[in-house]
């Protein structure tokens, strides 16, 4: 070749080289984020998994705790216990344990949860339970004692409860149980009556939160681990078995388990509690087959208009994508340069080769933008699949929280105090002492259950006879300082709609809720309050008052809010995204954003509010200048609320996540 050709051509040559290993690096850096995204997608599903697995059985277990130190000093059952100790007339004996049984399956009733209640005197003999299946009538098991050691009028914060999950004699030939038991005290004499355990149906329970978990990746299997590993709970026993014993390590991102020749991909976490409330050391777990975390990656239905809209989601793909589109324009230089000094030097074999390297630079131009586009894919999928669950996380916590409001009015409207002070009132009015003894008995019931502001009870024209003040740790706000506060509420009479419809309500398992609207009970601010009737005690017919208790929205619908949002790598919500309840007139329920509060409505395609019960959808909405990915589930109800018991009260949980977090 001409020398001086060669001169020019060498340079030329060496860019073309350093191209080469530019794509080298490339393909390097396109290996490495698909495999970081598709690893990073199936490690975020199962996480979110295990973490909702672990934290929604505990928020129910919590309620487990007040609910056994109400009934635990329940005058029916003390009453009942004091008659059993006193050697009484033994038909006397057995026609109170027939009221106690009949009192413990209303409480059933109300309280789905529980598969037994059995009341224990001090020497171990089963005096009541409502399980007609249980055969116990004596305990010999060590839990007793254990709970008669425990103080119940200490004020250290220490529980009054034991919550133990074993075989126990107190269900025979049933495995493992998780019961809560508390002492039984003679409030006059503080002497021990015997101990009262609630016997949870645990197996019944997590059917229920794997039958919701499936709805959302069937692929995933979820269960639940005791403090050594050894797994108590499966949504697929046939692979994860009871008794199996899995790894715990909290600090791996995610782990490998080869179980029957499979090897699947896992991941553990600890529970974060529930209003101080961790009980039992357990351990959520959810894990995927390897073969199938990975073989559906960049295949779901995103459709690239779509996906070009979200194109910047992946910081590391916009990187690769600048690399490749530096690349080719080095390569089109090259070739303009190449080309011209071949034309001068006449160089026509070397015009061929250059050509041909256009042609090598378009087909990397179209392998690049498939593998991006795959990826994008896998990335933009991943962030709809997240939002979307964690929307139905939401409406999953709501709804059985507000589960167990309706079972608390219909319970408390049975306190036989209630009743029996309620009925009085209508014959000849309330002394201050009877209304000394409504209102102690409704203030420890609100220090148990902190989820209300304020119980009340009125009589049948809506005139407030007693009402609770606050627990101390709940917060008290007004839109109004003049607003009334604490007992202040007594002697007003309440707004007539509530009042009417409890009055109305068919039979004692009914209840009825105030729309959400600003209340006065609730320092003019918009909540929930749940209702019924209280009734005479010798004739169910006859309606005496009625109980209304205040939720306290804003904190309890803010932290299961909070909780549901997306999360960077620092375990904090990401920047820009914010969460809302919404019903469907699109009136905001709750809010993590301040730019959309409580009470306001929210303007969003029309579409989104026709959802059906349990829907679940993902999409991309632009408000003002921001683009985000929205995921929403419409609310599905727990057990028998909003199911069976016609109230119905459909609910939007909507997560917004910017394009660009």
């Amino acid at each position: 070749m001409n020398p001086e050709a060669t001169r020019l051509f060498t340079p030329l040559i060496k860019d073309m080289r350093a191209t080469k290993t530019k794509y080298e690096g490339i393909q390097q850096q396109l290996v490495e984020v698909l495999l970081h995204e598709m690893v990073r997608k199936v490690v975020m599903e199962i996480t979110d998994t295990a973490k909702f697995t672990i934290n929604i059985l505990k928020r129910n277990l919590f309620e487990r705790t007040a609910d056994v130190g109400y009934l635990a000093t329940d005058v029916e059952i003390v009453h009942f216990l004091r008659l059993s100790g006193n050697e009484a007339d033994q038909e006397q004996i057995d026609r109170q344990a027939a009221i106690i049984k009949k009192r413990l399956l209303d409480y059933q009733y109300e309280y789905t949860v529980y598969n037994d209640i059995l009341i224990i005197d001090l020497d171990g003999h089963v005096r009541a339970n409502f399980d007609e299946n249980n055969p116990v009538s004596f305990s010999n098991d060590p839990l007793l004692a254990e709970t008669q050691a425990i103080g119940t009028r200490n004020h250290s914060g220490e529980d009054k409860f034991i919550e133990t999950f074993r075989a126990t004699d107190l269900r025979p030939g049933l495995g493992d149980v998780l019961m809560y038991s508390q002492k039984i005290e003679d409030p006059e004499t503080l002497k021990s009556l015997g101990t009262l355990c609630l016997c949870f149906d645990f197996a019944d329970e997590m059917q229920k939160i794997f039958s919701d978990l499936v709805k959302g990746d069937e692929n995933i299997i979820a269960g639940v681990l005791d403090r050594n590993g050894s797994v108590i709970a499966s949504s697929q026993p046939s692979i994860l078995s009871s008794g199996m014993k899995i790894q715990v390590n909290l600090e791996a991102e995610f782990s490998f388990h080869a179980i029957n020749g499979m090897q699947y991909l896992a991941r553990t976490v600890a529970t974060d509690g529930y209003q101080g409330f961790y009980g039992l050391t357990w351990y959520g777990v959810a894990m995927i087959e390897v073969g199938k975390a990975f073989s559906g990656a960049g295949k779901e239905g995103c459709n690239p208009p779509v996906i070009a809209r979200l194109q910047n989601m992946s910081h590391e793909l916009t990187a690769v994508k600048r690399s490749s589109d530096e690349l080719l324009d080095d390569m089109k230089i090259d070739g303009i340069n190449g080309k011209i000094q071949a034309q001068v030097f006449s160089a026509k074999p070397f015009v061929e080769v250059l050509e041909f390297i256009d042609n090598i630079g378009l087909e990397i131009d179209r392998l690049c933008l498939t593998v991006i586009e795959n990826l994008q894919r896998i990335v933009v999928t991943s962030r709809f699949n997240e939002v979307q669950f964690r929307a139905f996380q939401g409406n999953n916590i709501a709804d059985r929280n507000l589960y167990e409001r309706a079972n608390d009015v219909c319970w408390w409207a049975l306190n036989p105090l209630f009743r029996r002070l309620l009925a009085g009132h209508l014959n000849s009015g309330i002394r201050d002492e009877e209304r000394r003894q409504l209102t102690e008995s409704l203030q420890y019931i609100n220090n148990l259950y902190t989820p209300y502001l304020r119980l009340v009870l009125a009589d049948p024209d809506g005139i407030v006879l007693a009402v609770s003040n606050p627990p101390n740790e709940v917060e008290e706000r007004f839109i109004e300082d003049a607003l009334p506060r604490e007992q202040e509420f007594v002697g007003m009479r309440l707004e007539n709609t509530l009042v009417s419809q409890a009055i109305k309500l068919g039979s004692k398992k009914d209840y009825c809720v105030s729309a959400f609207e600003p209340t006065i009970l609730y320092g003019n601010r918009p909540t929930y309050i749940y209702s019924t009737a209280v009734r005479a005690p010798d004739n169910e017919g006859k309606v005496v008052g009625v109980i209304q208790i205040v939720f306290d929205s804003e904190p309890q619908f803010q932290d299961m809010l909070e909780g549901i949002l997306p999360k960077d790598a620092n375990g904090q919500s990401r920047e820009g995204c914010f969460a809302l309840f919404v019903d469907k007139e699109r009136n905001i329920i709750a809010s993590t954003s301040t730019s959309y509060p409580a009470g306001s409505q929210l303007d969003l395609d029309s579409r989104y509010f026709s959802m059906n019960n349990g829907e679940r959808r993902s999409s991309i909405v632009e408000i003002g200048s921001i683009s985000y990915i929205v995921g929403l589930q419409c609310s599905n109800g727990y057990r028998e609320y909003k199911r069976t018991d016609r109230y119905k009260n459909d609910v939007l949980c909507i997560i917004f996540l910017p394009t660009d977090s």
